[in-house]
């Protein structure tokens, strides 16, 4: 039986030079990836993707959900879905759609 893996992307915009006495989105994404891999191994392909990065320019669905204004930063996908779309991360939602996903 093949093992399921789960994409989980984490898109944000460019961290600000001056912002530097708070995380940047690099260590948030750090940290949620460490607390996934934790909860779930190997299961969890998580990838960090700044707005006007060429990753980002490879995403045609976020790309038109942003000028639809139907999502705004940070937010984070899972298998393509939204997970989360609050002015913060909330790894409870991301778990929670992880959870769902691996019962599909």
């Amino acid at each position: 039986m093949e093992t399921k893996h789960i994409s989980v992307e984490l898109f944000t915009i460019p961290q600000a030079a001056c912002d530097s006495n708070k995380a940047n989105w690099t260590q948030v994404g750090d940290m949620v990836k460490n607390q996934l891999e934790t909860r779930f191994d190997k299961l969890v392909e998580f990838g960090h993707i700044e707005f006007m990065s060429s990753q980002w320019f490879d995403n045609q669905k976020v790309q038109e959900m942003l000028e639809e204004g139907s999502i705004n930063f940070p937010f984070v996908l899972v298998d393509g879905e939204v997970a989360s779309a609050d002015k913060k991360i909330n790894i409870s939602k991301i778990i929670r759609a992880i959870q769902v996903e691996l019962q599909q």
